[in-house]
């Protein structure tokens, strides 16, 4: 009888141990399709041109100025590595259809270079449910995430580009 209690003690014990050193389930990116301003489909994160990818998202026309402040490191990252991109994703409310094709030509309009429209991706989505499945607390500043083609976010900040980010960012993408 006193082996098979201390079996069983092993036993609650190893499945102690497994439940503490088991890692957290890593976060994803959703997976969204959409249509950049080159009116193409884009399917994230499974269909984005790069291995790993800066997603530059952003929640009102006011945080672009801070989206672009991460613009040169982002490009500075794509001259030294031909299998990273980044893309910015403008979020937007569902909306009905003639509102997307306002607000999509608008933007289009504000970027008047064609070579940059594939890059740029705006979702029209729920966005308490994108806050909620990227684990963004709220819509108050720009979010970079480093996001690999599976949808797993290797790295994130908030906010505008700023020396110390530029360090992190450049360290996470070169892993």
């Amino acid at each position: 009888m006193p082996q098979s209690k201390t079996w069983l003690a092993l036993f609650v014990l190893a499945g102690v141990l497994a439940s503490v050193s088991a890692a957290p389930a890593q976060e994803r990116f959703p997976p969204l399709t959409a249509y950049n301003l080159n009116k193409q489909k884009v399917i994230l994160p499974g269909g984005m041109a790069g291995k790993i990818d800066l997603l530059l998202i952003s929640f009102a026309p006011e945080q672009h100025r801070d989206a672009e402040s991460w613009l040169a490191a982002a490009q500075a990252l794509q001259h030294m590595d031909f299998q990273f991109r980044y893309y910015e994703l403008p979020v937007e409310g569902r909306e009905n259809f003639v509102f997307r094709w306002w607000d999509t030509s608008s933007l289009r309009s504000d970027e008047n270079d064609p070579e940059l429209w594939p890059w740029i991706v705006p979702l029209f989505v729920d966005r308490g449910k994108l806050m909620r499945d990227l684990e963004i607390p709220n819509a108050k500043q720009v979010v970079a995430l480093l996001v690999d083609r599976q949808g797993r976010i290797l790295w994130r900040a908030s906010g505008p580009m700023t020396p110390r980010l530029r360090a992190g960012l450049m360290a996470a993408a070169q892993e």
